[in-house]
């Protein structure tokens, strides 16, 4: 997967879009603020995940069964409107992906990890790709 994010940071899209921290040349605390950055980042992952695939998909796995994937992975679609069309599409596939995988499990916690490696591995190749890092 990392392969795959990497390459999507060098095309233009991405690379306008991310990483939505910005941080300029010279900053003279770009770890300390990236870091920052991404512990918050991580709990707004964990508020989507959270209502997502945790919320979303078991209130309605008693009535609905698989197709509470399904019906989750709509409005999951609907929040990438406006991201690059590459990322839109992947949302699709990532939201019925992750929403099994919660869905198998039991848990958000494989998910959650999963999407903020991709979200984190996506900003630092956008600012390497900036030379900002």
């Amino acid at each position: 997967m990392i392969p795959l994010v990497y390459l999507m940071s060098l095309t233009s899209g991405f690379a306008a879009k991310y990483p939505f921290l910005h941080i300029y040349n010279g900053e003279p605390y770009i770890g300390t603020t990236l870091l920052l950055w991404e512990l918050i980042y991580f709990l707004q992952f964990f508020g989507l995940e959270f209502f997502f695939r945790g919320f979303l998909v078991h209130s309605l796995k008693p009535s609905l069964g698989l197709y509470s994937i399904f019906v989750m992975t709509v409005p999951y679609c609907m929040i990438h409107f406006g991201k690059p069309a590459a990322e839109t599409f992947s949302a699709i596939i990532a939201g019925i992906f992750l929403g099994w995988l919660s869905y198998r499990n039991g848990s958000i916690w494989l998910g959650l990890i999963l999407h903020c490696a991709v979200a984190f591995s996506m900003d630092i190749f956008a600012l390497f790709n900036k030379g900002l890092l």
